[in-house]
């Protein structure tokens, strides 16, 4: 098998409230398939491809890059042949650099010799937000929509970008039916547990092309 890095925000993480899903997505890609080996984890809540292109080490840190490593020393330094990313929607405050921070890290990946792939932005279920509402708020003044809709830009916007320039690309949201909102916790951004296994299911099979 080949060794591999994972390197990702909350979802690929797992987060589910203040927690993690009993059955993270690292499990379930290693489950799921027998070509790869994710034996590195480098998922961060929070993380994007802005913070893991910091030019400050604690940026960095948040973006999951242990100790504030730069990414492309952290590549030097591994034995991992790839390298899965799946970032992007935390980046819907500064869309318009989302493109080049894309391209900048398949370079890095690229000059470091390793196999890597992406992973898109998967889908939210406006619907099922009204049941997530802060109490005393509208589902219209309470936040959601604006973050719908930054992250579903985003989305299209990394789509777009793999395809023009053939990075290796998974599609989260045309290729995973939405199902079983109501694990969610906390929020309408994260995946519940039979969500999250549904999406890196699909993920494995495709990256390991079976």
């Amino acid at each position: 098998m080949i060794k591999a890095m994972l390197i990702g925000d909350s979802v690929l993480y797992g987060a589910q409230g203040a927690g993690r899903l009993a059955v993270p997505p690292r499990q379930t890609l290693n489950t799921a398939q027998a070509v790869y080996d994710f034996c590195y984890d480098h998922s961060m809540p929070g993380a994007s491809f802005a913070l893991l292109l910091s030019d400050d080490p604690a940026g960095r840190a948040l973006a999951g890059l242990p100790g504030g490593i730069a990414l492309a020393d952290l590549l030097a330094a591994t034995d991992a042949g790839a390298v899965l990313i799946n970032l992007g929607g935390n980046d819907s405050a500064d869309p318009e650099v989302l493109p080049a921070n894309v391209k900048r890290v398949a370079s890095i990946c690229k000059l470091a010799g390793k196999a890597f792939g992406f992973v898109g932005v998967i889908d939210v279920n406006v619907a099922s937000s009204y049941a997530y509402e802060p109490l005393g708020t509208s589902f219209w003044d309470s936040g959601y929509l604006a973050r719908v809709s930054g992250i579903a830009a985003v989305a299209e916007l990394l789509r777009q970008t793999c395809a023009y320039q053939d990075y290796p690309y998974v599609d989260v949201r045309n290729g995973v039916t939405i199902s079983d909102w109501d694990g969610v916790t906390g929020d309408i951004v994260h995946p519940s547990q039979a969500y999250s296994i549904q999406i890196f299911t699909h993920v494995a099979h495709i990256i390991a092309g079976t």
